[in-house]
């Protein structure tokens, strides 16, 4: 007999309250953090993988989509280790990979998820040359395309103190949050992904520290390097 499939898809309104708050915070100072008319980009990274970026990413996106009226696109960037499929329930390709390499169309790549004004583009398939992909022609008409259609794009990008893969994309970006866990990532990680940050342009938003008990927060309530925007546990 076949195994029945596991969804571990986000479903932002199974978490807990706190947790679900922490989130609508962190929507609500992305919204006031980037000024400007038409859509907004936000890049998600962090210093090292296993931080929680894709979740964290993930879940935010679910929340602006929230909002009466949002139309939200999450697009898979982290090519080498991706998990957007696997946190929204969607096929992995066709995807980035294959739009890139012209063998499908934008539409063909724009995948329904659980909310009805939120879309997403997966992989598609490991390619040998992220970094060139990422930065190519094709990747930046597909966004300007992307930005005619939507109120919010989220990158899920590699993190950046591991490859520079996201450069072009966070450069592009409005704004780049910076995904931390809680007693993992060190302070000297977090200051060498602050400064890469700053030496390829990016806009930092802030920080979302993750695997936080609640009666830990307040030791987080400061900046560091943009504006605290967030804290949750899961």
């Amino acid at each position: 007999m076949a195994k029945s499939k596991i969804d571990r898809s986000i479903d932002v309104e199974a978490l807990g309250f706190q947790i679900r708050e922490s989130f609508k915070t962190a929507r609500t100072n992305i919204t006031y953090s980037i000024i400007k008319k038409g859509c907004k980009k936000i890049a998600f990274t962090s210093a090292n993988k296993g931080e929680g970026k894709t979740v964290t990413a993930m879940n935010v996106a679910t929340a602006l989509a929230q909002q009466v009226g949002t139309r939200v696109l999450v697009i898979e960037c982290d090519l080498r280790r991706p998990h957007v499929h696997s946190a929204l329930n969607i096929a992995p390709s066709p995807g980035v990979t294959n739009l890139l390499n012209y063998e499908c169309t934008i539409d063909d790549v724009m995948q329904d998820t659980k909310l009805k004004n939120m879309k997403a583009v997966s992989y598609g398939a490991v390619p040998p040359n992220p970094s060139e992909l990422l930065a190519s022609q094709a990747m930046s008409d597909f966004i300007k395309e992307a930005e005619k259609r939507f109120d919010y794009i989220i990158f899920d990008t590699p993190p950046i103190g591991v490859v520079i893969d996201a450069v072009p994309i966070i450069k592009n970006s409005d704004g780049v949050a910076v995904v931390v866990k809680n007693n993992s990532t060190t302070y000297p990680q977090l200051n060498k992904t602050i400064e890469t940050l700053e030496r390829s342009g990016g806009k930092i938003l802030g920080v979302i520290v993750n695997k936080v008990k609640p009666e830990e927060g307040r030791k987080y309530k400061r900046g560091y390097g943009g504006d605290y925007y967030g804290y949750y546990g899961y």
